[in-house]
């Protein structure tokens, strides 16, 4: 389901405020490019067909420009997937106990996507990590399941940096569980904190599946069909089931037709728009699938 995205302005407004602090100390450029951003068309009345992801696009054009990098964050997600990394054993070490292997690493994948809580873990499971790995649609994760049973190819749309540590430890699962072939990919042009091929080999991901660029020719943090290479769409076809990770993809992949009957997407509730759609409370381990309905 699609969101309107003026439910999104706010964060995306705070969240361009906070990372071009980031990228440059001086104020009178954090003005001008924040007074660049309020000015944009595409956050006007009227412009509600336009996704989250498109709008993030445009700002992040603005942002390579003052930072005259094409990558601004590198250190953040280098750090980021160090940090995952470092409870990887942990992590895997759990999985390996669990009565329930593949909930339990898909909990860990979708709750990845905040790295930073997630160092709680490694003083204990409570407080934070407990909260953080609660919940998820049981009917759903039972339903992916049986899916996962019948899946001889899978494809997997990737997400955040840090995230993507986890990822490689649910794809490790299904690998023991159902033996399935698995196709990983990550943006092509970097945005944000999105994973780009570099950061997912940098992570081993390579060591647990095929992992390709989107061929997305622009920086979208979101997967847009019409727009991915031909390699990607033949995977896509080729696919029994595909996974989607995080908002950005759900954002641009949800609408897609094509997909309907065999997409299954893991995200969190980071806002009160996805909260009210899949009836979850804020902070929520979502796992929906599209033909389970």
């Amino acid at each position: 389901m699609l969101m309107r995205h003026d439910y999104c302005i706010p964060c995306i407004l705070k969240m361009s405020l906070e990372i071009i602090r980031g990228v440059t100390k001086d104020e009178k450029q954090v003005k001008k490019f924040m007074g660049e951003i309020l000015s944009l068309s595409s956050l006007k009345e009227g412009s509600s067909k336009v996704t989250a992801p498109e709008i993030v696009e445009e700002i992040w054009r603005k942002m390579q420009k003052i930072a005259k990098d094409d990558d601004p964050l590198k250190t953040i997600k280098a750090e980021q997937n160090q940090k995952a990394l470092n409870i990887y054993p942990f992590v895997k070490e759990i999985l390996l106990e669990s009565n329930d292997p593949v909930l339990e690493a898909m909990r860990w994948a979708i709750a990845g996507n905040s790295i930073d809580a997630m160092l709680d873990a490694k003083k204990g499971m409570d407080g934070k990590i407990l909260s953080l790995l609660s919940g998820t649609n049981q009917k759903y994760v039972e339903e992916l399941k049986t899916r996962l049973e019948k899946t001889k190819k899978l494809v997997y749309f990737g997400d955040n940096c840090g995230e993507i540590v986890f990822d490689k430890l649910l794809i490790e699962t299904f690998h023991m569980m159902y033996g399935i072939e698995v196709i990983f990919v990550t943006r092509t042009k970097p945005i944000l904190n999105d994973a780009t091929l570099k950061d997912a080999l940098s992570v081993g991901l390579d060591e647990v599946a095929t992992v390709i660029e989107n061929g997305i020719k622009e920086p979208l943090p979101g997967t847009v069909l019409a727009k991915v290479s031909s390699a990607v769409r033949t995977h896509v076809e080729q696919a029994d089931l595909i996974i989607s990770k995080g908002g950005g993809n759900y954002e641009t992949l949800s609408e897609e037709e094509s997909l309907k009957g065999k997409i299954t997407f893991l995200f969190q509730a980071k806002c009160y728009p996805y909260c009210s759609i899949h009836s979850v409370p804020l902070g929520a381990l979502i796992v929906y699938n599209n033909y389970c309905e």
